[in-house]
């Protein structure tokens, strides 16, 4: 509980903005919205005069420090002031405030640090004990419906951190042959980031342990496709190869019999 009586804030980030205190949501602006937002991806005190300048770049100097005090002023207001705290020269969150993005990082950093060391998959193991909360998050992007240019970064570093969790947990889930996962999170980093190979690689051949063949090409067919239209090149010759390989197998069993 913090000292205004209103509980713990918790800030969303992902997907959209979200503020909310552990009874109601609270209903801010947008540009009160987004003086959180700059707040939390700075993770640290910003200098009032940048965090102006951020959320106000084709305004004056002067007339961006006036509507950046405004701002405080009211999100003070509105928030009963349990988020901010501010000094003559930075601003930042108050200690008690929990952020989904930040939770985030963390979850994202333990299970690759699980799946690098080869921690455990499936119930009761070092990844899978993470995967539902971690799931919960790495399927969104960082605040969708924002295109402000000083959080194009942010969404950036986000999807890439995102499309990387994703597929060396697909890769992970993959040796334990366990499809439904790799599927499922394979298609989650092919969603985010269409024209990487590596989440295609992992689908395909998820889809051949699994004895799902026609799965496999048609996925690579589609994938061939889409390169060709956005890029004009080829895949590499590694999901090839897996077909090829397959296709072998398959031919050497048969003439087994």
């Amino acid at each position: 509980m913090n000292p205004t009586g209103l509980g713990i804030v918790h800030i969303s980030l992902v997907p959209g903005f979200v503020c909310r205190t552990d009874q109601r949501i609270t209903d801010l602006s947008d540009i009160q919205q987004r003086l959180v937002a700059a707040l939390v991806l700075g993770d640290r005190p910003l200098r009032r005069v940048d965090l102006a300048a951020r959320l106000w770049p084709d305004a004056p100097p002067d007339r961006a420090g006036a509507r950046l005090r405004q701002t405080l002023w009211r999100l003070n207001q509105a928030t009963a002031g349990c988020l901010l705290r501010a000094s003559h020269t930075t601003v930042t969150l108050v200690d008690h405030v929990e952020v989904d993005y930040r939770a985030a990082a963390r979850l994202i950093a333990a299970v690759s640090g699980a799946v690098g060391a080869g921690g455990a998959v499936g119930a009761g193991g070092a990844v899978g004990d993470r995967l539902p909360q971690a799931w919960s998050v790495l399927r969104h992007p960082l605040l969708n419906d924002w295109d402000d240019d000083w959080l194009v970064p942010f969404q950036e570093k986000w999807r890439v951190q995102r499309v990387q969790t994703l597929e060396r947990l697909a890769e992970k889930f993959l040796q334990h042959r366990q499809h439904a996962a790799v599927l499922e999170l394979a298609d989650a980093a092919t969603q985010a980031d269409p024209l990487r190979e590596g989440p295609r690689r992992i689908a395909v051949q998820s889809c051949l342990f699994a004895g799902e063949v026609a799965d496999a090409h048609r996925r690579y067919r589609g994938y061939q496709e889409l390169l060709s239209a956005e890029l004009g090149v080829a895949p590499s010759g590694a999901i090839p190869r897996l077909l090829r390989q397959d296709r072998e197998r398959q031919l050497a069993l048969a003439a087994e019999y």
